[in-house]
C-alpha cells in the first residue's frame, strides 16, 4: 500500500464503521419491534397462559423485519377508530386483551409508509450495497459515506419512535397486569361476572354517545350504527347479552330511558362515566 493509497484507505475504514453502525442500530430495532409485536396482546386462561405467551414469543422471534412491520401496523399501531377491533385468540381463551396506540388516519398512513421504506432500505443495505457503491475511489466511498449517514439518521430517528410506543405501551401493561391480579379480574374468571367497565362493547358505546350527543342522551339505534360501522365485530352475544339494550342496562354504566319519539318507543341512554375514565387497554369477553 503506497502512501497514495492512505486517503483511500481511510475512507474505506470510515465506510465501513458506518455500515457497521447502520447494522447495530437496524438490530436494536428490530429486538425492540419483537418485544413490542409479541406482547401487545395477551390471551388464555390461569392454566395457559404462560405456556401461550412462551409460544408467542418464538413465533415473534422467527419473523422477519417485514414481518414484524407487517404484524405492527393495523394490529398495534392503528388508524383512530379501530383501537377496538380484535386479535385473533383460541377459541377456548377465557380473556383477550390487547394494547395499541391510535394514530389520525393521516399520520397512520404516514408511519405505515415511512415502515415499509425502511424494511426496504434495511435489505438493500444488507443484500446490495456493494452493487450500488464503489468503494474503489475516494469519490465512491465519499458518496457511500453520505447514504450510509443518511440510513443511520434514518434508522435512529424510527428506533427513537419505537422507543416512545414501547414507553406508552408498557404503562398500558402494567395497568392491565394490576387488573389481572385484581379480586375484580378473579370473579370474571371463576364466576362469569363481566368486568364492564373495561370491555370494548362499553367503551365503543361510550365513544359512540361522545360522538353522537357530547353530554347528553344519545339513541340506542343510532348508537348501534355508528358502533357497527365503526367496529363491526362487536357483538351483545360476546357477552352474553341479547341485545345491546341489555348490555347498556346490565353494565350498570349508563342511564337507560324509554321516549316516544313520532309515534315509537325508542330506548336512549348516556354514559355515567367520562370518556377520559375509560381504561388504555380494553378486554374482549369470551
Amino acid at each position: 500500500m503506497t502512501s497514495v493509497d492512505a486517503p483511500l484507505l481511510t475512507a474505506r475504514h470510515e465506510v465501513e464503521h458506518l455500515f457497521g453502525q447502520c447494522i447495530l442500530r437496524l438490530q436494536a430495532f428490530e429486538l425492540l419491534l419483537k418485544l413490542i409485536v409479541a406482547g401487545h396482546h395477551v390471551s388464555g386462561s390461569p392454566a395457559t397462559f404462560q405456556n401461550t405467551r412462551a409460544s408467542r414469543i418464538a413465533e415473534v422471534r422467527r419473523k422477519t423485519l417485514g414481518g414484524l412491520v407487517g404484524e405492527m401496523m393495523g394490529s398495534v399501531l392503528v388508524p383512530a377508530g379501530q383501537e377496538g377491533e380484535h386479535d385473533a385468540c383460541d377459541d377456548d381463551a377465557d380473556f383477550a386483551c390487547s394494547v395499541r396506540i391510535a394514530f389520525p388516519v393521516g399520520e397512520f398512513a404516514r408511519i405505515e409508509a415511512e415502515h415499509r421504506e425502511l424494511v426496504a432500505l434495511r435489505n438493500a443495505l444488507v443484500h446490495h450495497f456493494l452493487e450500488e457503491q464503489d468503494l474503489r475511489t475516494e469519490a465512491g466511498c465519499l458518496s457511500a459515506r453520505q447514504a450510509l449517514m443518511t440510513t443511520l439518521d434514518r434508522v435512529t430517528r424510527a428506533h427513537a419512535d419505537l422507543q416512545t410506543w414501547a414507553a406508552e405501551m408498557e404503562q398500558a401493561r402494567r395497568v392491565m397486569a394490576e387488573y389481572v391480579e385484581s379480586p375484580e379480574f378473579h370473579d370474571w374468571i371463576v364466576h362469569g361476572q363481566v368486568p364492564w367497565h373495561v370491555t370494548t362493547i362499553a367503551q365503543a358505546l361510550v365513544d359512540a354517545a361522545s360522538e353522537l350527543a357530547p353530554g347528553g342522551w344519545t339513541s340506542v339505534e343510532a348508537a348501534v350504527n355508528w358502533v357497527l360501522a365503526r367496529r363491526p365485530g362487536e357483538r351483545p352475544e360476546m357477552c352474553g347479552c341479547r341485545s345491546w339494550r341489555q348490555v347498556i342496562h346490565e353494565s350498570g354504566l349508563f342511564d337507560l330511558q324509554v321516549r316516544e319519539v313520532d309515534g315509537r318507543r325508542q330506548a336512549w341512554y348516556r354514559p355515567r362515566i367520562r370518556k377520559a375514565d375509560q381504561p388504555r387497554c380494553p378486554v374482549r369477553h369470551h
